[in-house]
């Protein structure tokens, strides 16, 4: 990543992503964008990639996701969504979810509101 007072800039294919851990369980690699806005407070972004396998995640903050490749499917207590390249979506700060990576899966994510 490199950055100056007014520009913060990451690219897909830059590899140095690092651990992106729940608890004690790694779920998948993130590459951060940044981890504060201009007023320093709390907003997460970057890309998160991960290969299959099922997690429990509760969203930290309203999170915005445009999904750039592989295939998710997020079960929640009301429903369930699958995600696909191409896909832009919101979740809600609070929601406790199962996420399934079904196929090598890459995101690029915003998360505010924490």
């Amino acid at each position: 990543m490199s950055q100056n007072n007014i520009c913060k800039r990451t690219t897909i294919s830059n590899n140095s992503y690092e651990p992106f851990m729940l608890g004690d369980k790694q779920a998948g690699e993130v590459q951060w964008l940044s981890q504060t806005n201009s007023n320093n407070d709390p907003t997460f972004s970057g890309l998160w990639r991960c290969e299959p396998m099922t997690f429990e995640y509760e969203f930290p903050g309203d999170e915005y996701i445009h999904v750039l490749s592989g295939e998710l499917h997020i079960q929640t207590k009301d429903g369930y969504y699958d995600l696909n390249q191409g896909d832009i979506v919101m979740f809600n700060k609070g929601v406790k979810s199962t996420w399934i990576i079904r196929s090598s899966f890459k995101k690029f994510f915003v998360i505010d509101n924490c």
